[in-house]
């Protein structure tokens, strides 16, 4: 009998080892897998912090904007930049960002979010009335920061061609009186189309009553916005000198006059101080040289109610490129029943009318913005520093201006611009032929009586949002914070 011997020691070892390699691959599986779970899990989390910070950094560029448009319609004579930095909420201008044309103000933002902070930024230019800037904020969660940008401008508020803060009366008549008591009367005739185009804003936008004579002057109700006194839509009263309301300083604007240097009044700068001087003015400086930049004529009560400004006493016209200051001097004045009666052409900023067709706003051109061969006569020029916030190049400035007093323009007319008064505005064309032509907004403070019912006339009021959406307000007073791009 032959026997046979086992190695079953080397048969146990080779069986520990196999079962020790499986092991070792379970325990890699196992490690892989929690390698992968891991990742898996610090991946989710980046994402979940990802998607907070932005989320964050979103939230806080909305409440900038909330804070910038705060600052731009809370009124105060101060410059946008001192608004923000006098909040609730304040910002701080920063010593180290921005440079010459543009200064950033930050804030911290930790309010309404619960351990959580948002750095803030807002970039505006260093303009008196900025157009427009950008807002920048950044959030981290974690290790991660996500950063939010918009850009936004600072735009008219209210556009329409008419605009009248008085709050009125609850007469329905188209009558005189009841413009001067506060109302909007629009007053036509089938002689002579009389129109008030809003465009891209409204016909009409009036705190009191819009009056029309409706057998002749047409047009959607949508058009007309009235009756707003003490309604949300309530306009404020824009036009109230001396208040933190008031959309011009008119003293900035005769600084202006005072300090244009080679000007065409007596002084040699652009300030008039009596009417005979500026007819004489007048009288030199025909359509082919008109007087350039902002353009001041005291008026006093020695004047009142009479025609001088006659297309008799002017034949050529009143014509500037630039800003007409009808400035009523004394305490006499009444804004609403004494006036200077104008029946002159009155050429501001004049536009191309020979292609005009009263019924079809695509042929309502513009001179807009004023054309200065001298650059001298150019408000952003001029410096009137440190009395008055000097004008920049992107400031739109007003057609016309006219203090407490009414000017009543009988003759033709073409203005391209803002025609501005805290008192009762009186247009009335009154010569058969006559072409009265408004492309801007017409702004007042004691309603507005607008006629033509005259045979073969044309009267119009447009509304250019061109004119408004840089218009130098005292302290961005009647703007609004809208946003033109978002980036997250």
């Amino acid at each position: 009998m032959q026997t046979t011997l086992r190695e079953s020691k080397k048969l146990q070892n080779g069986s520990i080892l196999a079962y020790f390699m499986i092991l070792v691959i379970i325990a890699g599986t196992i490690a892989s897998v929690g390698a992968y779970v891991a990742q898996t899990t610090r991946l989710a989390q980046r994402r979940s912090n990802m998607a907070a910070a932005n989320q964050f950094a979103i939230a806080g560029a909305v409440i900038a904007c909330s804070d910038l448009n705060s600052a731009v319609t809370n009124g105060g004579s101060s410059t946008l930049g001192t608004r923000l930095t006098a909040l609730s909420n304040p910002y701080t201008l920063s010593g180290s960002l921005g440079f010459s044309t543009q200064a950033v103000y930050l804030r911290t933002i930790t309010s309404p979010f619960t351990n959580q902070t948002v750095s803030a930024q807002i970039w505006l230019p260093n303009v008196s009335s900025p157009s427009g800037g950008k807002i920048m904020t950044s959030a981290t969660v974690g290790a991660v920061t996500q950063t939010a940008t918009l850009n936004f401008s600072v735009g008219w508020g209210f556009p329409a061609a008419i605009i009248s803060v008085n709050d009125g009366t609850t007469s329905t008549s188209v009558a005189k009186s009841a413009g001067q008591a506060g109302n909007v009367v629009i007053n036509g005739d089938k002689s002579g189309p009389i129109v008030v185009y809003g465009g891209p804003g409204l016909a009409v936008l009036a705190n009191g009553r819009v009056n029309l004579d409706t057998n002749y002057v047409n047009a959607p109700v949508s058009a007309y916005s009235m009756t707003n006194y003490s309604t949300a839509n309530e306009v404020p009263d824009y036009t109230a000198q001396g208040t933190s309301n008031a959309l011009f300083d008119i003293n900035r604007f005769i600084a202006v006059a005072n300090a244009t240097p080679n000007g065409y009044s007596p002084s040699l700068n652009n300030h008039f101080t009596n009417l005979a001087d500026f007819m004489t003015a007048a009288n030199l400086h025909g359509t082919n040289a008109p007087m350039q930049g902002v353009v001041v004529v005291d008026i006093y009560t020695t004047d009142k109610n009479l025609n001088n400004l006659t297309d008799k006493n002017i034949p050529q016209g009143i014509n500037i490129e630039g800003t007409m200051v009808f400035n009523f001097c004394g305490s006499g004045w009444d804004p609403v029943t004494e006036k200077i009666i104008v029946t002159a052409d009155l050429n501001l900023n004049p536009a191309d009318l020979s292609h005009l067709v009263a019924t079809n706003p695509a042929t309502y051109t513009t001179g807009y913005p004023p054309k200065y061969t001298d650059p001298t006569k150019n408000p952003a020029n001029i410096n009137i520093a440190p009395a008055y916030q000097n004008f920049s190049a992107s400031d739109d400035l007003p057609a016309e201006l006219y203090t407490y007093g009414c000017l009543d323009m009988h003759g033709n007319a073409n203005i391209c611009g803002v025609c501005y008064t805290p008192s009762y505005m009186e247009i009335e064309n009154k010569v058969a032929g006559n072409t009265q032509y408004i492309r801007g907004a017409c702004i007042m403070g004691n309603g507005i009586y607008y006629e033509n019912t005259s045979s073969g006339s044309t009267s119009i009021i447009s509304f250019d949002p061109t004119t408004v959406d840089s218009l130098a307000t005292l302290g961005v007073a009647g703007k609004q914070v809208k946003v033109t791009y978002w980036q997250p």
